[in-house]
């Protein structure tokens, strides 16, 4: 039941996503490596999850829509530099290659960075139907999930759990809050800014908040557990690639029995 109606959801959601893009898009090739990362698949988790609390604030879908949309945006260009030979330096992304291997790394790069940018423009334009204050509010949040104390601060001690910069080893507590911040972060800001357009209290987006901090956590437990024991065919990205990368998660740290509990 739960499957098939976040199914539904998504399949949705594509249609609102092409029919935005479709307004953008040129013959320009950083647009067309843009569609690209945006077009290859993906669960559409953090869209459905603003939505659903929007929903259930009695909120319509005009007010929520470019919300969606702008944290799929963040979400793809946070894939796409995560790719990066730098990074992670995958070579699929969804079943399909990567964006620096499909075009080059300048490319994958700047598409993200358009994404990023795209993101905040769209929040901030007129056809989100919500003042200018909540605008804003939603704005800082989302600056915040995704900045030097967000994302980007989980990517960095995702770095530094592969051993790149000194001898120190990760221990659960580094892991779980590397987790929280690559991972969960936008999750939490995607449930809270539902909550947020929806008009509920502090009480109410605490609430949001500690659901999208353990679902986050969750999601990338399962997602360490996939690495290890699925095939690339099945995962459609490398395999295993944090343990040749030499990289401490929760499976390599806790090993998979521990990690399924």
């Amino acid at each position: 039941m739960i499957k098939k109606y976040i199914s539904s959801q998504r399949n949705l959601f594509n249609k609102d996503l092409k029919k935005f893009f479709d307004s953008y898009r040129t013959s320009n090739i950083l647009q067309t490596a843009m569609w690209y990362s945006l077009s290859n698949g993906g669960k559409r988790l953090r869209p459905i999850l603003l939505a659903e609390v929007s929903k259930t604030l009695g909120m319509k879908k005009s007010d929520y829509l470019n919300m969606m949309l702008a944290t799929e945006l963040i979400h793809c260009y946070s894939l796409v530099h995560d790719d990066l030979p730098s990074m992670d330096n995958s070579l699929l992304r969804r079943g399909k290659k990567t964006c620096h291997i499909k075009y080059d790394e300048a490319t994958a790069i700047l598409l993200g960075d358009g994404l990023q940018s795209l993101a905040f423009e769209i929040i901030t334009n007129n056809e989100l139907n919500l003042d200018d204050r909540t605008k804003v509010n939603l704005c800082n949040k989302l600056a915040q999930a995704i900045g030097f104390k967000g994302m980007v601060a989980g990517q960095m001690m995702d770095l530094i759990s592969e051993g790149r910069y000194d001898k120190f080893i990760p221990d659960k507590k580094f892991i779980i809050q590397t987790q929280r911040l690559k991972t969960g972060a936008l999750i939490d800001f995607s449930l809270q800014a539902g909550g947020i357009i929806g008009g509920a209290k502090k009480s109410e987006l605490e609430i949001l908040s500690g659901f999208g901090k353990r679902i986050g956590l969750a999601f990338q437990i399962v997602d360490d557990i996939l690495d290890a024991t699925s095939n690339e065919e099945d995962l459609g990205k490398t395999a295993d690639l944090d343990s040749k990368q030499g990289k401490v998660n929760f499976v390599t740290l806790l090993g998979l029995e521990k990690s399924r509990k």
